[in-house]
């Protein structure tokens, strides 16, 4: 963002609010202070010392952020008045609210002066390096606010300093990670963005935060928005991001101070502190912030570098349409010029009438040049340097050369010089023709200093892609521990190790436990693509009957496996063995049939065939179902693809498996076809050849390891031709 773009946003001459504008803002921002500061405290949980959430601390940090130096310090008084107001009409003692009022103001000048440390005018967000600031400020601050929200609620209440501490601690950290980007000065936002998708993004949002919030769920399924703001993030930009996490905010204070929820329900269930569940809660958000924010960021950033490709690219296309000039002159045995042409009329501004008979292109060229190439070729002075391999028996010579127009213009031009012969092959002269290369040479220094620009920015570009990739196995690798945990100990208390449980309680813990698990399969798809991403995904090969795989990945579908009258499942007798991994074998399988389940009525039957082939085997899956399009058949296997039919009908799924078979059937050294037609049905046939896979490992789709039919037959009961 340019000087004058800061201008023209904030009005003042060094990029902070003008007076006169600061002035009619400041106390509208107190106001939300004092307004936001006795809303939090009265909806703090029954029995805790401070609130679940203070937006008033990310309110008074914006302010303070957009006010010049000069003004600081009476913002951060009257945060320091109004944020005490707000807790003593809340109905805390003076002592104690003075003492809150100091930790918000000092979290404000803590938050300020990290950010604005060695940068003149308000912060920015629009690279990942202001974000890591953030964060560290906001880490800062929420600190500062932790230790003195301790000690005034230690010294002065009977309350508890440590947990009072992390409570403050962790609902500043969210506010200000929340609150804070809103006002930032933004990375753009991307240009092409369709309002009913900028319509429905919050509509599934707080569809999805409100049940979670609303039933006594897991503490796992607080984790359900994060796929959504993640994706609000990549598509709408850092503003629309933390408008989601402030509304994602928002809906979750206010069901979870009402007693609703995963963290209310889990204090409840273990009797913890009161202040717990704010911390639990805010920790959450900020989660939240910290997986969409990086998102939003990265996608800018990549947006940017492609416009800035796109623009170069016109630039040189430009450059390149533009026509020059070209003079073709002829000499005599003795230089004297003999034909000059309209287009060196132009070029130099003489007239043929000036030259032609009477002088020599000396004229024209740069002695000096003429004088620096004679020497090098040791020549005497003159002519001689052009032309001069023409003596060693060359047919022709090109090369630049300075020349000096009649109006004293100088000019770089690409000459090529022959021979010249008559009828009877006489030797008479020399032709040259010249280009006025002047723009050319320019535009070659502006194509290479271009296509550095490009190499940049494709290394940019590679380098954001990694950073994304590394970030989603990071964050898959970090949910996959908590995961593992809660499942572990779900198993323990379902096989009563916590004591007897009630049918309910069983009930509700399976629910738990099977959700879980489909987290937990998210997450090991992620895993897998970005093992595959990085080129270090490998299978495992080894002597496998796929019959044995088979009967496991039914065991593994549980009661879909096991429904006899939709499940027909094909097996020969003997064992169809071939190089393999087992465990990912049984994943193609289990993807392959549940998605054939998902996409077919409760009065259809699901054809799961095995069979042998001259060089591995065919497996195939066959259903009934919707169908793909053929508009959407070319993309069924790229990540995240989720067909019109699925989207239309709200058929669960995230659009990895698919995705994750061609992954796992390609490491093997296999391929996959599909064959569909909309309304009839689909046909998923995998090969698997008998050597196994190569020991490379597989680094994405390989060649030829998909094929994609359009038509599928009207019969389609069996395995389709390998």
């Amino acid at each position: 963002m340019g000087e004058r773009d800061r201008r023209r946003i904030t009005g003042g001459p060094d990029g902070y609010l003008s007076d006169r504008t600061w002035a009619l803002l400041v106390v509208p921002a107190l106001l939300a202070v004092l307004a936001l500061g006795q809303v939090s405290v009265a909806l703090a949980p029954p029995g805790s010392s401070v609130a679940a959430w203070w937006p008033a601390a990310g309110v008074s940090v914006a302010l303070a952020l957009w006010t010049r130096p000069g003004l600081l310090w009476i913002a951060v008084g009257g945060i320091f008045v109004f944020s005490g107001a707000a807790n003593w009409l809340g109905g805390r003692p003076l002592d104690v609210s003075a003492g809150f009022a100091l930790t918000n103001a000092a979290e404000a000048v803590v938050v300020v002066w990290w950010l604005k440390k060695g940068r003149p005018g308000p912060p920015r967000l629009v690279e990942l390096g202001d974000l890591w600031r953030l964060i560290g400020a906001a880490l800062l601050g929420a600190t500062t606010a932790g230790v003195l929200g301790g000690l005034t609620v230690g010294l002065l209440t009977p309350g508890d300093l440590v947990v009072t501490g992390r409570a403050v601690m962790a609902s500043h950290a969210a506010a200000v990670l929340i609150l804070c980007p809103l006002v930032m000065l933004p990375a753009p936002r991307p240009s092409r963005i369709s309002r009913v998708e900028m319509v429905l993004q919050p509509i599934v949002l707080v569809a999805t935060v409100v049940p979670i919030f609303v039933m006594q769920n897991g503490l796992p399924l607080a984790f359900l928005p994060m796929p959504i703001l993640a994706w609000g993030a990549a598509r709408f930009g850092v503003q629309v991001a933390a408008v989601q996490l402030l509304l994602a905010g928002v809906v979750s204070s206010l069901l979870t101070t009402r007693g609703r929820g995963p963290f209310a329900a889990a204090v409840d269930r273990l009797d913890l502190m009161p202040e717990v569940t704010g911390t639990l809660l805010q920790a959450n958000l900020v989660a939240y912030a910290l997986v969409s924010l990086p998102i939003a960021l990265v996608t800018a950033q990549s947006a940017a570098a492609l416009e800035r490709a796109r623009s170069s690219t016109a630039l040189l296309e430009g450059v390149m349409d533009a026509a020059n000039r070209t003079a073709i002159i002829g000499t005599d045995l003795d230089s004297t010029i003999t034909f000059f042409n309209a287009g060196a009329e132009n070029l130099l501004g003489y007239s043929a009438e000036e030259l032609v008979g009477l002088r020599t292109p000396e004229v024209f060229h740069d002695h000096t040049e003429l004088a620096e190439r004679a020497a090098e070729l040791s020549l005497p002075p003159g002519l001689g340097p052009v032309g001069a391999t023409l003596d060693s028996g060359a047919t022709s010579e090109q090369r630049d050369w300075t020349w000096w127009a009649r109006d004293g213009r100088r000019m770089t031009v690409s000459l090529r010089v022959s021979r010249r012969y008559d009828a009877q092959d006489r030797f008479i002269g020399y032709l040259g023709v010249a280009d006025d290369v002047t723009e050319t040479r320019r535009t070659e220094e502006v194509l290479r200093a271009a296509l550095d620009r490009e190499r940049e920015a494709v290394q940019r570009l590679a380098l954001l892609d990694q950073t994304k990739n590394d970030f989603v196995a990071s964050v898959s690798h970090e949910l996959r521990t908590p995961i593992t945990s809660v499942m572990g100990n779900l198993e323990l208390v379902l096989d009563g190790g916590g004591g007897e449980l009630t049918p309910a309680q069983a009930t509700m813990l399976e629910r738990v436990d099977r959700n879980a698990r489909r987290l937990l399969g998210l997450i090991e798809d992620l895993l897998t693509l970005s093992r595959v991403e990085a080129g270090t995904f490998r299978v495992k090969a080894q002597p496998t009957d796929l019959s044995e795989v088979v009967s496991r990945s039914l065991e593994a579908l549980g009661p879909q496996g096991c429904t006899g009258d939709r499940l027909d499942v094909r097996t020969p007798a003997e064992p169809v063995t071939v190089a393999g991994d087992p465990d990912q074998l049984e994943r193609v399988i289990t993807n392959l049939v549940s998605n054939a389940l998902k996409f077919s009525d409760e009065q259809s039957t699901v054809v799961l065939d095995l069979a042998a082939a001259p060089t591995g085997a065919l497996l195939t899956v066959t259903d009934t179902g919707v169908g793909i399009s053929p508009e959407d058949l070319p993309q069924v296997f790229d990540r995240f693809f989720r067909s019109a039919a699925a989207t239309r009908q709200a058929v669960p799924g995230t659009g990895l498996g698919l995705s994750i078979v061609q992954a796992i059937v390609a490491g093997h050294g296999g391929r996959v076809e599909v064959e569909s037609t909309e309304g009839v049905g689909s046909r998923f046939t995998a090969f698997l050849p008998e050597a196994g896979p190569s020991a490379a490992p597989c680094t994405g789709r390989a060649e030829g390891s998909q094929r994609v039919l359009s038509t599928l037959p009207s019969s389609h009961t069996g395995p389709s031709a390998s």
